[in-house]
């Protein structure tokens, strides 16, 4: 084994275009996060400033641009930095292409910004995480046409 060899961690990722293709393939992952003290999920990797991400394919790696992904779906980890301790909000977003997309955000509840509104407007990162059961969907904000709360 090398010296210089990194250590990563694999996980599957389901990734959809904008041209509406899908890629499917594995992500290699850092054993820990660059900015917490956990390991590196899908959501770190995509809102990473990086322009590009490697998804390997049968043995071959592919270049991803971020900016052309308008999704990606992958298995939620009993790793996965889920912040139990937030506010999870039901919503519907709807994309670009019509396609609606169920689950929940988990907002920091602050009492400065408690809704909807307010987290999404100052909302940072490029991909917005949405949990459903068994499933961690990051979303390209610029992807967005709208989202409602879900009573």
């Amino acid at each position: 084994m090398s010296e210089y060899r990194i250590d990563k961690l694999r996980r599957e990722l389901s990734v959809l275009l904008r041209d509406g293709s899908r890629l499917e393939g594995d992500v290699f992952l850092r054993p820990l996060s660059r900015h917490r003290s956990r390991p590196e999920d899908p959501a770190d990797l995509l809102n990473d400033p990086d322009p590009f991400f490697a998804l390997m394919r049968s043995g071959e790696a592919i270049l991803v641009a971020k900016s052309l992904v308008t999704s990606a779906v992958t298995t939620v980890d009993e790793d996965d930095a889920l912040d139990t301790g937030a506010l999870g909000v039901i919503v519907e977003v709807t994309l670009h292409d019509g396609t609606v997309c169920d689950g929940s955000i988990f907002m920091e509840s602050r009492n400065d910004r408690p809704r909807l509104l307010d987290y999404l407007n100052g909302y940072r990162d490029r991909f917005l995480p949405i949990v459903t059961p068994g499933q961690l969907l990051l979303v390209n904000t610029e992807s967005i046409a709208h989202v409602r709360e879900v009573a």
